[in-house]
């Protein structure tokens, strides 16, 4: 879409962190092995249409995330999703794609539940996504973003992320 800017952050793995975040209590990050499509769908639609730097052309951006996350209704193959949990809610999510050479290896971004935002957890999540494909044997990780989101702006700069541009074919 004309006049929307994306931005590649990369980071190299070998300067990942290597322990696990520190988390609030009740809360937990866990890859899931099994879940509902539907379900996790939803709970990525509210986090985008909770965060007003999306609204714009938000529709086509959720229609290429669906494709990627989830063609045919089923998860890409090689897709693995963690998730942060407060009790039996699901708060936050990133879908990952561990293959080398491959990415962007976020394939969702971090993405965290309104009302749980600006506590921490999307870095604890955003730190949890880069130890686990660290521990896949990755050496670099991206994600591709629109450079005006809170998450180009304050999260992915964390632990090491360097921006670039993103060109875009027609």
């Amino acid at each position: 879409m004309k006049g929307i800017r994306k931005v590649r952050f990369e980071w190299d793995l070998k300067k990942a962190p290597t322990q696990a975040p520190t988390l609030p209590p009740k809360h937990e990050i866990k890859e899931l092995k099994e879940y509902d499509v539907e379900a996790i769908w939803e709970g990525i639609q509210k986090a985008f249409l909770n965060e007003k730097s999306w609204i714009i052309g938000l529709d086509g951006h959720l229609e290429e995330l669906r494709k990627r996350l989830f063609p045919e209704g089923k998860p890409v193959a090689g897709m693995e999703l963690l998730a942060l949990v407060h009790g039996p809610r699901v708060v936050g999510i990133s879908a990952l794609y561990p293959v080398a050479g491959e990415g962007p290896h976020l394939l969702s971004g971090v993405l965290i539940d309104y009302e749980y935002q600006r506590r921490g957890l999307g870095a604890a999540l955003l730190q949890e996504s880069l130890r686990h494909l660290a521990e896949k044997g990755l050496e670099t990780a991206s994600v591709v973003t629109r450079e005006t989101v809170p998450a180009a702006r304050f999260l992915y700069p964390k632990f090491g992320g360097k921006a670039g541009e993103v060109t875009l074919t027609a």
